[in-house]
């Protein structure tokens, strides 16, 4: 039998990944989709890769006022998401790159925060440093 994994795109499979606390949202985002297509008689689109960010990640992110204030295994999870999303990103993928810029990265851009992350992951920081500068300032 042939089978098949659902692909949510890269930033909606990484948030599928390490967020099982955006299953849900998801989840919700997907099925208002095919009701949407079912109602207006049309083959379902893809969820964009913004409703990810906003509707699955940046309600973990805003628990705490910085990463710091988020459970440590959250930040862990978060740096695993990272991670995965910025295998995606690139040239050849404006649209993902863009989205986890302004979504993503945007949402934690604080020099509180990046010393968290630099505590768990400091090769993520300098990757993202290379890939976007001028994001990620650690200065106060």
């Amino acid at each position: 039998m042939f089978s098949r994994n659902w692909d949510f795109g890269p930033i909606g499979n990484a948030a599928w990944r390490h967020f099982p606390e955006a299953r849900e949202s998801i989840k919700e985002l997907v099925c208002g989709e095919l009701d949407r297509a079912i109602d207006a008689d049309r083959h379902p689109d893809p969820v964009e890769h913004c409703e990810y960010a906003v509707h699955g990640v940046g309600p973990l992110l805003s628990a705490g006022r910085v990463v710091g204030d988020l459970d440590p295994d959250l930040v862990r999870r978060f740096c695993l998401f990272c991670r995965d999303v910025l295998d995606h990103c690139g040239p050849d993928d404006v649209n993902v790159s863009y989205t986890f810029n302004m979504y993503i990265l945007d949402a934690v851009d604080d020099p509180a925060s990046v010393r968290t992350l630099r505590g768990v992951d400091s090769e993520l920081v300098d990757l993202v440093h290379a890939r976007y500068p001028g994001t990620w300032i650690e200065d106060d």
